[in-house]
């Protein structure tokens, strides 16, 4: 599935979560866009793609996002 916002299209990737169910990342830009279940899509930026590849691989991504992204990435809600 791919997701187009700010004039970037991202390859949106299903995760088995709680919190999250699609991640798409723009490696350039270093974006990271997290679609979540109840709904609002954020962008978060200057994101390395070493922490996206452990965001998609960690045994429990709901953790992962919140000691390792959450709070330490600039955000903003794009929907």
């Amino acid at each position: 599935m791919k997701k187009g916002i700010d004039g970037m299209t991202f390859e949106m990737t299903k995760v088995e979560s709680k919190l999250i169910s699609y991640l798409g990342f723009e490696e350039e830009k270093q974006i990271l866009l997290i679609e979540f279940i109840r709904g609002p899509v954020y962008i978060y930026s200057e994101v390395p793609k070493s922490v996206y590849d452990a965001l998609l691989s960690a045994e429990i991504p709901d953790d992962f996002f919140n000691s390792s992204i959450r709070y330490v990435f600039k955000n903003r809600r794009v929907w």
